[in-house]
């Protein structure tokens, strides 16, 4: 039997609140020191040792907090890097990082740090010295770093980039001996990087992210050795705004300052692009090739927001491009060589259309040499070969194209000028071009142009051919043919651009006046389109017409035509026989002087004066006839053909375009050896005189003269005088041109005895009238009229 040992009652008491107070310490004293480690820090310099313990000579470390955490240990949380070399710059910020102290050494009163370990971390790097420069931001963090010595081991870290997995293992041998080189401030590499930034935030994966795979070995005390045993890329489709892709690949390596990457594939539905590269920075040198038939489109997206060119480039179908290149001077100032072919169909530039393009090209030290050009629009094609060099540039080209069918490519100015002409075949132009620099006012050469039936502002010829020199911002073309029905011309004409005038030389022509003109101004065209030639006559022209300054204008023109032409006047048309005239366009004034013509059996000649000013549209003419025809001249006016004999007079006048009605002028007229009462405003005065004087009457005016004015739509006269067998008459009034009313009064004295007799009563033999010309109503101007009476005489019966 064993004795029971009695323990003391205050030991007892002792003993049981010691225990209880170790379980108080382990359940709620330890939780609650750790959850005060974890969310306020451990203090006691501990953070600033540790900080330091991280920096080296070149890097500043510091920590924002310092935590305890009981799972995952010693937690640096808000740590920054910066170059102690260049005022503290910023290197990268890291959100939360997990430590493993080295203890041997912590015994021993230094703080070494074996591991560093990220999960779900953030770091930040900018790409610019600013304080404001894009950064590039990792999410999701998860790294293993062991620091072992002068070894920097990284056996682990995966992270997103703009939605890009990527995953580094590596190793790093003298870590602390790191100096980094920072980003030029505001220059391309800071632009450039905030542009890729920008572009990848764009883009969308919808088979999930890409990953970038890499292997890294270097010593960080010889920047040389940096080594990357294979990295890769793969993704699956890839989208941006407007576009899309299939599927990405890159694979390469680097070491030695060797970059290669034997394989570069981008694929999507249409085709693929497949390139290779090999670049030793030692050697400041790289060398590929490519060959694609992928949609451009997404380049052209990145591109085009630096060019409006590019914007407006769109490929209905892939197009084939092949290349090989290579580049020198990358440590200093590259120089690129490219060799290649390039072949494109349905093309859309700047909304011209184009059926294909190829051509094959060189570039070599700055000099492009392009041949086997070819370039398809409508029906027309464009061949050619073109050499830039600097200070050398050769051109050499043919072309079908019609110009409106690429109306969009050029300026407002030249595409007005271009709207104008009318291609029904296309034209044939071939051009030996050279000068210092790619714009005309440097260039130099010759051609040939050769135009099948073309119209310029509705004017159509039916064939053109002519040599040209270009040169000193001028086109001269030389001893050119044109051709329209039976109609030619020949001559020189030089259009100078940097004067900006046409200059025609030698001109001789067999073409209709008004279709020529049209081509060179069209307001001088539409001086002289009145005279109408009725076969095309022979011209000479010679001077020049200035494209900006009418002012300036200084032209001459002859013209001889055996067939006549056909003239307007007052409503009516005149058709003159045999002419020579001679136009001289002077300033904004265009001078018409019809020399000879022939008309109605008589000779007419007309000085006609046309304003071309717009601020200034007036014409006018003076015109004189000699023994017309009045028979056919009263039949063309009036519509009546029983008058005879001839007429001759003068007409002056003057008014604006558009308001012809308002024509101000003066003339004379004279009858002779015909019959004036066939006139049928005159005609019942046959009648009267018959009556009054027997043997007096019918057909027996002869001789009729009259002065009159022209001015606000009338007609006047205050001197008509027709003379006959034994008796005078005389008139003055108002005839409408507009509307042919009447206001006029007529009075009649017989000669000789007859009009002794009646003088005391000639007072009666006076008629007004206010009728019309072709019912003129003739009454006695002292008799009222009878009821129911016209008040005028009867009219004369027929011969």
């Amino acid at each position: 039997m064993t004795g029971s040992m009695k323990v003391h009652p205050a030991i007892h008491f002792i003993g049981k609140n010691a225990i209880r107070l170790v379980l108080v310490l382990v359940f709620l004293g330890i939780p609650a020191v750790a959850f005060y480690l974890r969310e306020y820090g451990i203090g006691f310099g501990a953070r600033e040792a540790l900080a330091r313990a991280l920096s080296s000579d070149s890097l500043d470390v510091t920590i924002g907090r310092l935590a305890l955490d009981p799972f995952s240990g010693l937690q640096a949380k808000g740590i920054e890097v910066r170059s102690r070399a260049e005022g503290g710059r910023l290197i990268t910020t890291i959100s939360d990082t997990s430590l493993s102290l080295n203890l041997s050494e912590l015994t021993r009163g230094s703080v070494v740090v074996d591991k560093l370990a990220l999960t779900n971390a953030g770091v930040s790097i900018p790409v610019g010295r600013a304080a404001n420069a894009p950064r590039l931001d990792l999410t999701n963090v998860r790294a293993d770093v062991i620091l072992l010595g002068d070894s920097l081991r990284l056996s682990r870290f995966e992270g997103y980039v703009e939605g890009i997995r990527v995953e580094v293992t590596g190793q790093f041998l003298n870590p602390s001996t790191f100096r980094s080189q920072p980003p030029e401030q505001g220059g391309g590499n800071t632009v450039a990087a905030e542009r890729i930034l920008d572009e990848l935030a764009k883009l969308h994966y919808p088979g999930g992210p890409p990953v970038l795979r890499a292997t890294i070995d270097a010593d960080l005390a010889d920047p040389g050795s940096l080594k990357v045993e294979a990295f890769s890329l793969r993704s699956g489709a890839i989208a941006g705004e407007g576009w899309s892709l299939r599927a990405a690949e890159v694979q390469g390596s680097f070491e030695r300052g060797t970059l290669q990457i034997p394989k570069f594939l981008l694929s999507d539905a249409a085709g693929s692009f497949n390139a290779s590269l090999e670049c030793d920075l030692n050697r400041g040198m790289a060398e590929g090739s490519l060959l694609s038939t992928l949609d451009p489109k997404p380049f052209l997206v990145l591109a085009a927001q630096s060019s409006e060119s590019l914007r407006s480039l769109q490929f209905r179908k892939p197009p084939e491009l092949d290349a090989e290149f290579s580049v020198s001077g990358l440590n200093g100032k590259p120089a690129f060589n490219v060799t290649g072919a390039f072949a494109a169909q349905a093309v859309e530039f700047r909304g011209a259309k184009f059926r294909n393009a190829g051509l094959e090209f060189a570039w070599k030290e700055g000099r492009l040499y392009a041949r086997d050009i070819r370039v398809s629009v409508g029906e027309g094609v464009l061949s050619g070969q073109v050499w830039i060099a600097p200070q050398d540039i050769r051109i050499q080209a043919r072309t079908t194209i019609r110009p409106t069918d690429l109306l969009p490519l050029f300026d407002p100015k030249t595409r007005e000028f271009i709207e104008r002409m009318e291609f029904a075949d296309p034209p044939d132009v071939e051009v030996s071009l050279r000068g210092e620099k790619l714009d005309f006012a440097s260039l130099r050469g010759q051609g040939r142009l050769r135009l099948g039936r073309t119209a310029m502002r509705g004017s159509w010829l039916d064939s053109a051919e002519s040599q040209f020199e270009i040169g000193h911002r001028c086109v001269t073309y030389k001893n050119f043919r044109v051709a329209t029905g039976a109609g030619r011309g020949t001559g020189s004409f030089a259009y100078d651009v940097g004067l900006q005038e046409a200059r025609l030389s030698e001109i001789r022509s067999t073409l209709v006046p008004y279709d020529v003109l049209m081509w060179i101004d069209p307001k001088i065209a539409e001086a002289v389109k009145p005279y109408r030639f009725r076969t095309p006559p022979s011209a000479t022209v010679q001077g020049k017409v200035h494209l900006k300054d009418a002012t300036k204008n200084d032209l001459a023109i002859g013209i001889e035509s055996a067939g006549g032409l056909e003239y307007d006047l007052l409503g009516k048309t005149l058709r003159f026989g045999k002419t020579s005239a001679k136009v001289d366009v002077i300033g904004t004034k265009v001078r018409a002087d019809i020399r000879r013509a022939a008309l109605m059996g008589g000779n007419v000649e007309l000085k006609a004066l046309v304003s071309i000013d717009d601020k200034d549209p007036t014409f006018g003419a003076d015109v004189k006839m000699s023994r017309v025809n009045f028979a056919q001249l009263t039949k063309l006016y009036f519509d009546y053909d029983d008058s005879k004999g001839v007429m001759s007079g003068s007409y002056k006048f003057q008014a604006r375009m558009g308001q012809e009605n308002l024509m101000t002028g003066s003339g004379s007229i004279r009858v002779e050896d015909g019959n004036v009462f066939a006139i049928p405003v005159l005609g019942p005065f046959s009648d009267i005189l018959g009556g009054l004087l027997p043997g007096a009457g019918y057909q027996t005016a002869r001789l009729a003269t009259a002065d009159f004015t022209a001015a606000d739509e009338i007609i006047n006269t205050r001197n008509l005088v027709i003379e006959g067998a034994g008796f005078s008459m005389f008139g003055a009034g108002d005839i409408s041109f507009m509307t042919s009313q009447l206001d006029m009064s007529m009075r009649i004295n017989a000669r000789g005895i007859p009009g002794i007799v009646f003088y005391p009563v000639s007072k009666l033999f006076e008629y007004v009238s206010t009728g019309t010309v072709a019912d003129p109503q003739w009454r006695p101007k002292l008799i009222p009229r009878m009821s129911g009476s016209k008040g005028s005489p009867p009219k004369p019966s027929p011969r």
